[in-house]
C-alpha cells in the first residue's frame, strides 16, 4: 500500500493545516514502496495529483494513488469529492537501481544517472550535521566525563562503555573493522 509522507509546519488546530494546505500551489512528496522510489505532485487548488512511478504506472497504482491522496486531503479538511490522479508520458527505469535519481530528476542515461547519484551525494554530504562529535555506536554526543576510543583502521571514535570497555594500551578495531 502506498502510503506518502508531506512535511509541514505543526499546527494547533485542523482549521490552520487546513488553510496551510489551501495556501500551497504544489505538494510534491516522494513515495518509497519496498525501496523503490515514485514521485507524486498535488496541486490542491485543482484537486488533482501526478503520479509518476520510474517502472510505469499502471491502473492498479494510480487508483492506490488517488485513494491515498484523497485520503490525506480528507483528513486535513478539504473536499475530495471531485479529486482526480493521472500521470504523464517520461522516461522509464532502465535497470534495478536508478528509480531514486528518476523520481528525483527523471534522467535515464546511464552517464546522467551517474553523475545526478554523485551531486546528490555531495549534497547530502554537504548539507548534514557535523556527526564527529558522535559516538559511532550508539549515536550519541560527548559527555563530559566519559572516556572515548578511536578504531585504529577506520579511525571512527566510540565510548569506551559501547564497545565493551577494550584496552586502551593495546590497538583497538572496532567491530566493522574487525
Amino acid at each position: 500500500m502506498l502510503q506518502m509522507c508531506i512535511f509541514q509546519q505543526e499546527c494547533n488546530t485542523c482549521a490552520t493545516t487546513l488553510r496551510l494546505i489551501q495556501w500551497h500551489t504544489v505538494i510534491v512528496g516522494i513515495v518509497n514502496e519496498n525501496h523503490h522510489w515514485m514521485l507524486v505532485v498535488m496541486y490542491p487548488h485543482e484537486k488533482k495529483t501526478l503520479f509518476l512511478d520510474p517502472l510505469g504506472e499502471g491502473k492498479g497504482k494510480t487508483k492506490v494513488c488517488l485513494q491515498s491522496t484523497r485520503a490525506f486531503m480528507r483528513m486535513k479538511g478539504c473536499k475530495v469529492s471531485r479529486w482526480t490522479c493521472s500521470t504523464l508520458p517520461h522516461n522509464r527505469q532502465q535497470d534495478s537501481t536508478s528509480c531514486g535519481v528518476l523520481a528525483l530528476k527523471f534522467e535515464t542515461s546511464q552517464k546522467a544517472v551517474h553523475e545526478l547519484r554523485l551531486d546528490i551525494a555531495t549534497s547530502l554530504l554537504r548539507e548534514s550535521d557535523d556527526l564527529s562529535r558522535l559516538c559511532f555506536y550508539c549515536g550519541m554526543e560527548e559527555q563530559d566525563e566519559e572516556h572515548w576510543i578511536c578504531c585504529d583502521i577506520c579511525q571512527q571514535w566510540y565510548h569506551h562503555q559501547c564497545v565493551q570497555r577494550p584496552p586502551v594500551d593495546q590497538p583497538y578495531l572496532c567491530p566493522g573493522c574487525t
